[in-house]
């Protein structure tokens, strides 16, 4: 019992190893109930009931015969039938004396629900992440809590990262009980978030994550899988009865975010009346990590839950959101402008796609090269990776100046006249690479940095690809390298840099090599903004 719960002369007290439970006096006092069976909550009285109850440990079960463990919160002076407010979790949602934002509970008059993952916790089964079960689980526990006496129906959800994935879960399940969600920083595609264009892992936090949430040997399968038709993610990527969600969506995501490369692509899946907000964040709305342009600094950076409780409640209340009356479907966060803007679609309709070519003497230009193509070469050694500074890595996200790589032998860099005008660019920067490998696998790596009058190159976004070489013939990569929405500043240069690593944050390729880059033949294709139509 915690601190907050008086002596009540309690009425009832029964006591064992693991289940307790305790009632109230009649004095409206928080009923506490632990380690209740799923056929007690039938039993509770619901019109006129004064006081709040508390449910740990309830067993809601699967279809498979699992039990999922959840914590329910039912508020003072309660209507006959309420909604819900719910997060399913694997991070322990269940288990503490105090229930899960009862806060919002009391002020929505809202039953509130944390649930665990099955495998997590209190919960029966095994863990699996990404698996396609757990669309199964959500919408078993959709249809529970509005077969519930006490619910009306209406369900919201919330919550970021894997918690947001499970949201997209109950999206897919296209179970009418969700009447909104708001998840942030989490796409539907789980391969995105696992493997680079080429079929590169991204083992830096997944591997340790994956492997301590699921297991060793569950991390290691999906390390067999880098195919994106590969079965193992056709199941993991299904939609499932997305196309009949109508749960409106608040959908969060970061420019710094690792899980966030596709965030465009399942905004444009989400239900009418959805909202899109992505700000300059790292893993999870407001965080910043410590890179070293820090825009916590920036006045506006930071958003508050004003609009989420907004979202959310007003669906509980079956009315329209005030999100609907805004001037655009999505808001972001304009990085070296460092304003936020509304826009209706992605990419943008008065978007110039503008050529940028790899030229003599590690220059740069929108112009095409004239005469015959060169090349220009580095080397890749497994044994010295160039090792990862910023970008989208948890943690450690963000901008940072990337000299000490630069000044590495096996970096080329490119960089560009100095601007005369600011040059936005806001969309999908694609890359097209033409190169020769000595292996007959290897990866180019690219990174977009943006140098300052000072002569400090900051990292603005990367990925990399990997390609099959076949002797000296050459071999086209094309592929995507990032999304952003970034001004480069009048005054400052555009750089790229092209490298056979990015480690740890890309697994390492396994043979050394050297990679010739052909000049006249690559680019990258910039995703430019005209100042008159801002």
């Amino acid at each position: 019992m915690s601190a907050e719960q008086p002596q009540l002369g309690l009425e009832m007290q029964m006591m064992n190893d693991k289940n307790w439970i305790l009632a109230s006096n009649t004095a409206g006092k928080a009923i506490v109930v632990r380690g209740v069976a799923l056929a007690m909550l039938t039993c509770l009285p619901l019109a006129g009931v004064a006081s709040a109850e508390f449910f740990n440990d309830v067993k809601i079960p699967m279809r498979d015969g699992v039990n999922l463990a959840g914590d329910l919160y039912l508020p003072t002076n309660r209507a006959e039938k309420i909604g819900c407010f719910m997060s399913f979790s694997p991070y322990k949602a269940t288990g503490g004396e105090r229930p899960w934002s009862a806060d919002r509970a009391e002020e929505w008059g809202v039953a509130t629900l944390a649930v665990d993952c099955r495998g997590c916790c209190h919960s029966e089964g095994v863990f699996e992440p990404w698996e396609g079960r757990l669309v199964d689980d959500a919408e078993d526990l959709l249809k529970w809590i509005a077969a519930q006496p006490w619910s009306n129906g209406r369900v919201v959800t919330v919550g970021g990262s894997y918690p947001g994935n499970t949201q997209l879960a109950c999206l897919r399940s296209g179970n009418p009980a969700l009447v909104a969600c708001a998840p942030s920083v989490i796409t539907f595609n789980p391969y995105s978030i696992n493997y680079a264009p080429g079929g590169v892992l991204i083992p830096e936090f997944f591997q340790k994550w994956h492997s301590g949430f699921g297991s060793p040997e569950s991390w290691e399968e999906l390390t067999r899988h880098s195919d994106r038709n590969d079965p193992y993610w056709v199941s993991r990527c299904d939609l499932r009865n997305l196309s009949a969600a109508k749960g409106r969506a608040l959908y969060q995501a970061g420019w710094f975010d690792m899980l966030g490369t596709d965030t465009f692509e399942s905004f444009a899946l989400m239900p009418e009346g959805s909202f899109l907000r992505v700000g300059p964040w790292s893993h999870g709305v407001n965080t910043f990590d410590k890179p070293e342009i820090d825009y916590s600094k920036v006045e506006g950076a930071a958003v508050t839950e004003d609009m989420e409780n907004e979202l959310l409640r007003s669906a509980l209340e079956g009315r329209a959101s005030e999100t609907a009356k805004l001037p655009g479907k999505m808001q972001i966060f304009v990085m070296g402008a460092n304003v936020w803007r509304y826009e209706n679609e992605w990419p943008l309709r008065r978007t110039e796609y503008r050529k940028l070519y790899f030229g003599e003497g590690r220059a740069l230009s929108f112009d095409a090269p004239k005469g015959a193509p060169g090349e220009d070469s580095f080397k890749y050694d497994p044994a010295n990776p160039v090792p990862t500074k910023g970008g989208r890595i948890i943690l450690n996200g963000g901008q940072f100046s990337q000299a000490e790589i630069e000044a590495r032998a096996d970096v080329l860099s490119y960089t560009a006249d100095v601007l005369d005008e600011d040059l936005e660019v806001t969309g999908n920067v694609m890359a097209s690479i033409v190169a020769k490998s000595t292996a007959g696998i290897a990866d180019v790596a690219v990174k977009l940095v943006d140098v300052y009058p000072d002569g400090t190159p900051y990292n603005v976004l990367d990925s990399i690809c990997r390609g099959a070489f076949a002797a000296d013939a050459p071999t086209k990569l094309d592929f995507r390298v990032d999304i952003t929405s970034y001004v480069f500043r009048k005054g400052h240069r555009i750089r790229v840099e092209i490298a056979g690593s990015n480690s740890p944050h890309y697994e390492k390729a396994k043979d050394a090599a050297t990679t010739r880059l052909v000049r006249g033949e690559s680019h990258l294709v910039l995703p430019t903004i005209p100042a008159a139509s801002k």
